[in-house]
């Protein structure tokens, strides 16, 4: 893994991530009479989401900056502004369930 590109370190996020968009727990709607199948269904929808936009501002801000990509400095701003798009998403998700 300390081999892998920026891409493959992301893609083994997002392929997981993806299993999880594609909402596993459809069937439970069918058997439970609750909110719980809906609210699992927009967490997920919102996080695959906002972790794809996260990819995508890594990688072309990755390839304007080609430096060392520290945490605090790279990272720290785009999961600020990912995680308030994230928290934004998934409220009015819910809210809508």
């Amino acid at each position: 893994m300390r081999d892998w590109g920026i891409e493959q370190k992301w893609m083994a996020i997002l392929m997981p991530l993806l299993l999880l968009y594609n909402d596993p727990f459809f069937p439970l709607s069918f058997l439970v009479n609750s909110w719980f199948p809906g609210t699992l269904d927009a967490f997920f929808q919102a996080l695959f989401l906002c972790a794809l936009l996260l990819f995508w501002l890594c990688v072309f801000h990755g390839i304007r900056v080609q430096g060392e990509r520290r945490c605090l400095t790279f990272y720290l701003l785009k999961v600020v502004i990912v995680g308030l798009l994230w928290l934004s998403a998934v409220t009015l998700g819910i809210w809508q369930t």
